[in-house]
């Protein structure tokens, strides 16, 4: 019967990657002195020859797992897609690896995935959530807990990581206004769905509308029902606000990028050209944004930058007190939707 293999010492494992044992032992506490390509190389020789284990253990003696959780309300959505995406690069090179529970917006869900990410261990959670879901039910405090996208109640404590989104409401509104457009239908988020994004864009349309002396008419609001996916919805509400015929239309913002490609298959369906008689815009700017056909223009919300914020405010564990809000800069990216 033959030995189990035993994991190799610390001087094989430098020499198989051809630095010193000190280095791999740097690697192996964190202690920084090394380059990140040097780091790539080490954990790689490491987990391929069998250390892991003695790192799985190290790490139940440090109290550390070197694991960070993620809850999103759904992995199948571009931005988060994308959030998720530039979230785990970072903590890569912060030698984490990520966790991604889906809660697809239900309040059971998210108290599950994040009790079992404490059962885990995890030594932090980033959340795409308001928190009403937790608060007073499951401690927030057992681990560094950071927001992003939501806008949670100061009175949590919660550091939280979003857009400006009155801001850009106002921004994208005011970019159709200067493109000649004085009929503009706003799509919203349905109301019991709104996460405080919605709302704010919605602020910030109307702020816009003010300052260019448009009366505000709320038949130009429209609210997904919430029961079907946005691109289903929104594109029968605006089908049927075509089809009445009531109103003049000459531009569309969109609160989300599913609910712009939504307006412009209702208004490609009824031979309305965009941009010629129609412009529209939406919010995200993901590849969505890139392949329809006019290209969608959006409100890029930076998410890589979103996720460097937040992967800091994580591992840097700020002191109580300090600003909860931390916004990042928008941006817009025009193509021919709204030319």
């Amino acid at each position: 019967m033959s030995q189990p293999k035993q994991s190799p010492s610390i001087k094989e494992i430098a020499a198989i990657a051809g630095v010193s044992t000190a280095t791999v032992s740097r690697v192996l506490n964190d202690k920084g002195g090394y380059g990140e390509e040097t780091r790539r190389r080490v954990m790689a020789v490491l987990q391929s020859n069998g250390y892991i284990g003695n790192m799985a253990a190290k790490a139940l003696r440090e109290s550390r797992t070197r694991t960070v959780g993620l809850i999103l309300p759904s992995i199948d959505n571009p931005f988060f897609s994308s959030l998720a995406y530039h979230l785990e690069e970072r903590l890569d090179r912060e030698g984490h690896s990520l966790l991604i529970c889906n809660s697809l917006g239900d309040a059971e869900r998210e108290q599950n995935h994040y009790r079992s990410l404490l059962a885990k261990q995890v030594d932090g959670i980033l959340m795409i959530s308001d928190l009403s879901a937790l608060a007073g039910r499951l401690p927030l405090d057992r681990v560094p807990l950071v927001v992003l996208d939501r806008r949670p109640d100061p009175a949590l404590a919660v550091p939280y990581v979003v857009n400006d989104d009155r801001a850009a409401g106002k921004a994208a509104t005011e970019h159709l206004l200067a493109r000649g457009c004085r009929h503009l239908m706003f799509l919203a988020f349905p109301q019991a769905a709104d996460n405080g994004a919605s709302s704010l864009r919605e602020l910030g349309y109307l702020d816009a509308l003010k300052e260019a002396g448009i009366p505000v008419d709320q038949n130009y609001i429209l609210r997904r029902p919430g029961l079907s996916p946005a691109t289903e919805e929104a594109e029968a509400l605006v089908g049927r606000f075509l089809d009445e015929g009531r109103f003049p239309l000459d531009g569309i913002v969109a609160v989300s990028e599913k609910t712009a490609v939504g307006a412009l298959f209702a208004l490609r369906k009824r031979g309305v050209s965009v941009p010629g008689e129609v412009r529209l815009l939406g919010f995200d700017n993901t590849i969505l944004s890139e392949v329809t056909h006019p290209g969608l223009s959006s409100v890029d919300r930076c998410p890589e930058a979103m996720a460097d914020t937040a992967v800091r405010l994580l591992l840097e564990r700020p002191e109580k007190g300090g600003p909860l809000l931390h916004e990042i800069p928008f941006r817009l990216a025009e193509r021919e939707s709204s030319r």
